[in-house]
């Protein structure tokens, strides 16, 4: 039996905090058990890609904001404490500490963002 699954609110649980920075693919794994309506799409340049699972009304509420969503996926990727977009290119990324870094996912319509992953 199929059940569908149509988003109707932001998620209640805080963020997952871990010591050090994760692997990627456990942050993914993570993304998808708690976003159980969202599919892994691609990862390009620091940024993970998600979709939905199944196709949602386009009056259904954005999970980051509750705003009116439709069918535009989320992606997330890492920002360091001061809020900052952390650096792809691997050589300013040893500048960066590696602590006090925040994985957030956002609408790709809304420039909110839910503080999913913090590493502390």
């Amino acid at each position: 039996m199929t059940t569908n699954r149509i988003i109707n609110s932001k998620p209640e649980k805080g963020p997952i905090t871990f010591e050090v920075r994760p692997d990627p693919e456990l942050i993914i794994k993570s993304v998808l058990e708690y976003f159980p309506y969202l599919k892994f799409q691609n990862s390009f340049r620091g940024i993970d890609n998600y979709n939905f699972a199944l196709p949602q009304p386009w009056s259904s509420l954005c999970p980051i904001c509750d705003g009116k969503y439709g069918n535009y996926g989320l992606h997330g990727s890492w920002y360091c404490e001061n809020g900052n977009q952390f650096p792809y290119d691997p050589e300013l990324v040893k500048l960066y500490s590696q602590d006090k870094l925040e994985y957030c996912l956002a609408s790709n319509t809304s420039s909110n963002k839910l503080k999913f992953t913090i590493v502390a």
